[in-house]
């Protein structure tokens, strides 16, 4: 009984390891005067694709979570709805684990991908492009986005239909890709319909 639940142990252990290998995620926000920066941060890496509104998660000051992400949000005082926010501050970086840190150093894929949308809802709003980031950036860097960004969507890169290399503010849009929310959604609904052929046709 005592081995089991040494081994059991063992099992939690590795597990908790494993998840403390993801570093932590920074975003900040800011108009073209940068005097009204906000951030967000986390240690999170969500299996399940989330969105989140600059409008709603500011509203609220210091440790919040969404239906699948734990997060901190600072500078939220100096949050305004009526600015357009129009460039985000991107810093991301994997860690070693047991050791190895082949996998770890600025440009290579990092443990999630982020998606910056110009409406709400992580919807593109009067032909504005979203972008795409997924690389990794040891001491971060600030990027531009034309249209502004009303929110973002994270998810864990495993778990991203969209990747096949990293991104680097990767633009889409209507002449580009879906986003990975809604290829995602299309991607299941397809899959549903094919299924349902096949059942009537067999």
């Amino acid at each position: 009984m005592y081995g089991s639940l040494s081994f059991l142990a063992l099992i939690v252990a590795t597990i908790v390891q494993a998840q403390s290998s993801v570093e932590q995620l920074t975003l900040s926000f800011a108009a073209d005067d940068y005097l009204a920066n906000v951030t967000f941060e986390t240690l999170v890496a969500p299996v399940d694709i989330t969105c989140f509104n600059l409008a709603d998660i500011f509203a609220v000051d210091g440790n919040n979570t969404s239906n699948t992400a734990d997060y901190t949000v600072l500078g939220e005082a100096k949050f305004d709805a009526r600015i357009n926010y129009t460039s985000v501050w991107y810093q991301q970086l994997n860690t070693s684990i047991n050791g190895n840190s082949k996998g770890v150093g600025d440009g290579k894929e990092a443990a999630r991908v982020v998606e910056v949308f110009p409406g709400k809802n992580c919807r593109e709003i009067n032909g504005s492009p979203w972008y795409g980031f997924g690389c990794q950036s040891r001491g971060g860097e600030r990027y531009e986005i034309p249209g502004g960004i009303q929110s973002f969507s994270l998810v864990r890169r495993a778990n991203s239909v969209m990747q096949s290399k990293c991104w680097e503010k990767a633009e889409y849009g209507e002449q580009g890709a879906a986003s990975t929310m809604f290829k995602g959604c299309f991607t299941a609904m397809m899959a549903a319909v094919l299924v349902s052929v096949l059942l009537i046709v067999g």
